[in-house]
C-alpha cells in the first residue's frame, strides 16, 4: 500500500487529499467524541471517564473510507478498509485524540487565529501565482466535502499535535554521515557458502516407537482430555409470541391459567394501528407475563412441554454443545446461554430457570443428553503424538548434525565437502542483498547479514535455525559501496526519513505515555457491531 501513497504525491489534486486524510487521522475533532452514545450499549470505549460513541466511531469508519475511496478508487479502498484491525486503529487514534486534547488543555496550549491563517495561507496547494488564493482553497474544500469551519478546525487541532510533538526534549535530527551509513547498509553485498540440513532427512530414524507414543499420552493425559458436552430442549419465549393476538381484534387474553397477572384483553377499540404500535403492545403483554412463564417452568419441572403449550410456543433441540465452546448461531452463541445449559437443575433433570438473551427474550432449558469429560483414547491419538514426538527427534537430531558440520568447517574443512553424499543441499550465492535471498532457506539471510566480515581472508562462520531444518554458512566476502557514489540529494531524502521516523516513534510512545497513566476501556463487542 505504501506505493499507492508515494505515488500520489505527484499531483495536486492528490496532495491535497492526503493532506485531508492526514488531519482527518490525526484528529477528528475531539468536541464531537462526546455527542452520541450516552447509554452504554452504544459506546465502543471510554477515556478518563468520557465516552467515545458507538455512532461517531461508525461516522469515523465511514468518512475514512469515503476519503480513501476519493483518492485509491472504490475498490482499493474498500480493500484497505476490510483489512483486519482496521477498525481498531480507528478507535485507537480517537482514543489518542481525546488523551492528547484533554493533555493540550491541560498545558494550556493553544492556536491564535492568526497562526490558524498563517498555515493556511502557506499550503502550497492553496496558492495560485505564488500567492494564497481564497477561492482556490474554497473550491478544494468543496471538492473534497469540507466546509471551511470544519477544515479549519481539523488543522487547527493538528496544529495543536504539532505543539504536543515538541514536548520530547530529543531531538530527532539525522547527520550526512547516519544517511550515508543506513546507504551502505541497505547496498551491502555478500558471497555465502551454505549447507542446509533439513529435518525431512531424519524422519526415518525419529519414527517413535510404540513404547514412546504411550508414554507421551501418559505424561500428558490432561492434553487428550474431551470436554463435557450436552444436548438440551430449549424455548424462547419473547414479544414475538404475542403480535398475532395484538392483530386480532376481538381478543388477546393471556394463556390459559395464566394466573395473578394475566394479560388485558385488546378490544377493537383500542387495536394499534402500525407495525410500531403492534410491537409496543406485544412488548407490554410479554412483560406482563414474565413472572408467569418463570412460574410454569418451576411447577412443571419434568420437561417444556407445558410451558411450551401455554405459549403456543415451539420446542426446539440444540446442537451437541462443548463446555466452554459458545455455538456459532442461535441462543447458544451467548455464555449465559451455554453456561445455562451445564447448569447443576438441567444436569439433575430439571426445567432451568429462565434468563434473559441479549435482545430481551427468555430462554429456558431442559435436558436431552449429557457427557462427561473424559481422555480421548490412546488409539485416537496415536497418529497426532507420533506426529509430535517426531517432529521433537527430527528438530533434535538435525540440530546436532548442523553442530558437528559447523565444528567440522571451524576446522578447515569446506562447507562443500559437508554435505553427506548430497544429502544436506549446498548453496554458493554470490552478491547476495538483503533485499534478494537468492533462494537462501527461510531464516538464513537476516543471520547471514548479522555476521562479522571475514578477516584476513578467513571465512565468518555461523549457524541459524530455517523454516524446514538448520544451517551452516560462511561468508566469504562482504562488499560496500563507497560513500562518494551516494548522490547528495539521496542522502538528504534519507536524513528527512529518518528525522520523520524517529518523531514518530518519539510521539508513540508520548501517546502510549499518557494512555498508560489514563483510564481507558474498550468494548470489543461494540467496536465488532459498529465496524460492520
Amino acid at each position: 500500500m505504501l506505493e499507492f501513497f508515494r505515488n500520489l504525491g505527484k499531483s495536486l489534486a492528490a496532495k491535497v487529499l492526503l493532506l485531508l486524510i492526514a488531519l482527518s487521522f490525526m484528529l477528528w475533532g475531539v468536541s464531537d467524541y462526546f455527542l452520541s452514545g450516552s447509554e452504554q450499549s452504544s459506546v465502543v470505549a471510554k477515556v478518563n471517564g468520557q465516552k467515545i460513541g458507538g455512532a461517531l466511531f461508525q461516522k469515523r469508519l465511514e468518512d475514512a473510507r469515503a476519503r480513501y475511496a476519493q483518492v485509491f478508487g472504490a475498490a482499493t479502498a474498500e480493500k484497505i478498509t476490510q483489512e483486519q484491525g482496521f477498525g481498531e486503529q480507528i478507535l485507537d487514534s480517537m482514543i489518542n485524540d481525546v488523551l492528547l486534547s484533554e493533555e493540550g488543555r491541560r498545558l494550556g496550549l493553544q492556536v491564535p487565529d492568526a497562526a490558524l491563517v498563517k498555515k493556511i495561507e502557506s499550503i502550497p496547494e492553496f496558492a495560485e501565482n505564488g500567492h494564497f488564493s481564497k477561492a482556490r482553497y474554497e473550491k478544494l474544500l468543496v471538492a473534497n466535502g469540507l466546509t471551511p469551519a470544519q477544515f479549519e478546525g481539523m488543522l487547527r487541532e493538528s496544529m495543536l499535535l504539532a505543539q504536543l510533538q515538541a514536548i520530547p526534549q530529543i531531538a530527532p535530527l539525522a547527520n550526512a554521515g547516519e544517511a550515508q551509513q543506513l546507504w551502505a547498509w541497505s547496498q551491502e553485498t555478500r558471497d555465502v557458502e551454505s549447507v542446509e540440513i533439513p529435518f525431512a532427512a531424519f524422519a526415518q530414524q525419529a519414527a517413535p516407537s510404540v513404547a514412546d507414543i504411550a508414554a507421551y499420552y501418559q505424561a500428558h493425559i490432561q492434553a487428550f482430555q474431551e470436554p463435557e458436552q450436552v444436548q438440551v430442549q430449549y424455548v424462547v419465549f419473547g414479544p414475538q409470541a404475542f403480535l398475532d393476538k395484538v392483530g386480532d381484534k376481538t381478543s388477546a387474553a393471556a394463556p390459559q391459567g395464566a394466573g395473578r397477572a394475566s394479560a388485558p384483553s385488546l378490544s377493537a377499540e383500542v387495536a394499534p394501528s402500525g407495525d410500531k404500535a403492534r410491537e409496543e403492545k406485544a412488548r407490554q403483554l410479554f412483560n406482563a407475563q414474565v413472572e408467569n412463564f418463570k412460574d410454569r417452568l418451576f411447577s412443571s419441572p419434568k420437561d417444556l412441554a407445558a410451558v411450551a403449550q401455554a405459549y403456543g410456543l415451539r420446542v426446539e433441540e440444540s446442537p451437541l454443545l462443548v463446555a466452554g465452546q459458545v455455538a456459532a448461531t442461535g441462543p447458544f452463541h451467548d455464555p449465559k446461554a451455554l453456561a445455562l445449559a451445564f447448569g447443576k437443575a438441567v444436569l439433575a433433570g430439571k426445567n432451568s430457570e429462565a434468563i434473559t438473551l441479549p435482545d430481551g427474550s427468555l430462554l429456558a432449558v431442559h435436558l436431552v443428553h449429557f457427557r462427561p469429560g473424559r481422555a480421548r483414547a490412546l488409539t485416537a491419538v496415536s497418529p497426532d503424538i507420533a506426529q509430535v514426538l517426531s517432529t521433537q527427534h527430527s528438530a533434535a537430531l538435525a540440530k546436532a548434525a548442523a553442530q558437528q558440520v559447523w565444528k567440522a568447517a571451524q576446522g578447515g574443512k569446506a562447507l562443500a565437502s559437508l554435505t553427506r553424499n548430497g544429502i544436506f543441499p549446498y548453496q554458493n550465492a554470490v552478491n547476495l542483498t538483503r533485499h534478494n535471498p537468492q533462494g537462501l532457506p527461510q531464516g538464513l539471510l537476516p543471520a547471514v547479514f548479522n555476521a562479522p566480515a571475514p578477516q584476513g581472508g578467513v571465512p565468518s562462520l555461523g549457524m541459524a535455525k530455517t523454516g524446514q531444518g538448520y544451517a551452516v554458512f560462511a561468508v566469504t566476502r562482504v562488499a560496500v559501496p563507497p560513500a562518494a557514489s551516494l548522490n547528495p540529494q539521496v542522502s538528504a531524502q534519507i536524513a528527512q526519513s529518518l528525522e520523520e521516523q524517529r518523531m514518530q516513534l518519539l510521539f508513540a510512545g508520548y501517546a502510549q505515555d499518557l494512555r498508560s497513566h489514563g483510564e481507558v476501556k474498550v468494548f470489543p463487542q461494540q467496536v465488532a457491531k459498529f465496524s460492520h
